[in-house]
């Protein structure tokens, strides 16, 4: 019986500390996300990647061909604005068109 007792106090113990320990790090993560994303520098990087691919996707997309190289480029721009900057999806759409296109044999 005390053995039983130690044990369920001891996972309940647990998962006291799992689920603190969550709650902070999404606390955490969420102070981090506003005041990382909120600023002005953050903004303006995030619009001049923005407005750099799309102009350099819609190039390609006009040439109707790319290089590997320009592709690998291009979606390391993607996933530092996307997942390091946080930007909304506005380049997806226009990174499918990319992905689609023949690759240019490069000289």
């Amino acid at each position: 019986m005390d053995t039983w007792v130690m044990f369920l106090s001891g996972a309940a113990g647990a998962a006291i500390c799992s689920g603190i320990s969550s709650i902070m790090q999404m606390f955490i993560r969420r102070l981090w996300e506003k005041s990382d994303k909120g600023s002005a520098q953050t903004k303006a990087l995030r619009y001049l990647m923005l407005y750099i691919m799309i102009q350099t996707a819609k190039g390609y997309i006009r040439d109707g061909e790319i290089s590997m190289d320009d592709r690998r480029q291009l979606h390391k721009w993607h996933e530092l604005y996307h997942d390091g900057l946080g930007g909304n999806g506005d380049m997806d759409k226009l990174m499918a068109e990319v992905n689609k296109l023949p690759l240019r044999l490069e000289d």
